[in-house]
């Protein structure tokens, strides 16, 4: 993007991101809403080397403002397994202290061992490449309640409870293919303490993929985004889910030995508790699969009152045209 922040060589002065990356959101897809994501830190013995003990948790913090500025966005280097897919951008995000304004990020609200402390060195920044599958909320086609009834103000769903139960998204036949997609986000907002226990994935081959967080209460009256993998290997690892800083480890369990993630979706299910038997409804918008790409932090360009540029690295592993192809 020429003419963007520091891309002529001359460091500007006082810059207001926050007003930068509202007016490039709804020009350019550079400037996106990312999820923060630090692996677990494990414990090490006198010599070094990790000892497989859990020192702090995964940080997978959404909701993170920045501009993506690509060098090489992908470069497909041919390798005795397939293609591999590496790129280079400059990732520019709000200062520090603007980040740790936001509700995921405030140190202050953190409990346990998972802290965050700054963006440093190989933490990864995942951004949305392309939207695979979109539920959509401008109407009310594809969504059911088990206790409650519909409706749509154009950008979101609301369901309007008659009890405790599920709300459900099923994917219309001509747009179910998931292939390409390796993530779930999505933005809930109820109006009274909601329990979620659990959402469900049924695919096509009627296997389903269930993510059950730890004793999550989402807060009334405040969008909650949830940023879940949908890639081989979550079962094993599980995954979390963040609020205002505080940790819910979400346990991934699948109905089948090997749950098909290349299967065609059949339906997304959000089970919740809470019900109060007053006026309670639940509204959900931005609810997508998409195709990820997780950008490294590889070091630090630039850092000032306003802004951090960092340099990242990415590397994605084989192409979609072997993986639909196998």
């Amino acid at each position: 993007m020429p003419g963007l922040i520091g891309s002529q060589g001359i460091r500007p002065g006082a810059l207001n991101m926050n007003r930068i990356f509202r007016a490039l959101r709804y020009r350019s897809e550079q400037a996106q809403y990312v999820t923060y994501h630090r692996l677990p830190i494990y414990e090490t013995d006198a010599y070094g080397v990790p000892d497989g003990d859990e020192a702090a948790p995964e940080l997978l913090l959404p909701d993170l403002p920045a501009i993506i500025r690509p060098a090489v966005t992908a470069d497909y280097q041919q390798e005795r397994a397939g293609n591999n897919i590496v790129g280079a951008a400059r990732i520019y995000t709000p200062n520090i202290n603007t980040i740790k304004n936001y509700p995921n990020f405030d140190q202050g609200n953190f409990t346990g061992t998972a802290q965050f402390n700054e963006i440093q060195g190989w933490d990864r920044l995942i951004t949305n490449y392309r939207s695979i599958l979109y539920a959509e909320t401008s109407g009310t086609t594809g969504w059911s309640a088990s206790h409650g009834a519909i409706t749509s103000d154009g950008e979101s769903i609301t369901n309007t409870l008659t009890n405790n139960g599920t709300t459900t998204y099923t994917a219309p036949a001509a747009n179910v293919n998931i292939l390409e997609a390796d993530r779930l986000r999505l933005k809930v907002k109820p109006n009274f303490a909601m329990g979620l226990t659990k959402i469900v994935i049924t695919n096509a081959a009627a296997q389903t993929l269930t993510y059950t967080p730890t004793a999550l209460t989402v807060t009334a009256d405040a969008w909650l985004t949830l940023d879940l993998p949908y890639v081989s290997g979550t079962v094993a690892d599980n995954t979390s889910i963040y609020q205002s800083g505080t940790r819910y480890a979400t346990a991934v369990t699948s109905s089948a030995t090997t749950f098909n993630y290349e299967s065609n979706l059949t339906s997304i299910v959000l089970h919740y508790t809470g019900y109060t038997g007053v006026t309670n409804t639940i509204k959900l918008r931005e609810i997508e699969f998409y195709k990820s790409v997780s950008w490294h932090v590889h070091s630090l360009k630039d850092m000032t009152d306003g802004y951090i540029i960092f340099n990242c690295v990415r590397t994605a592993g084989r192409d979609d045209a072997r993986r639909r192809a196998e």
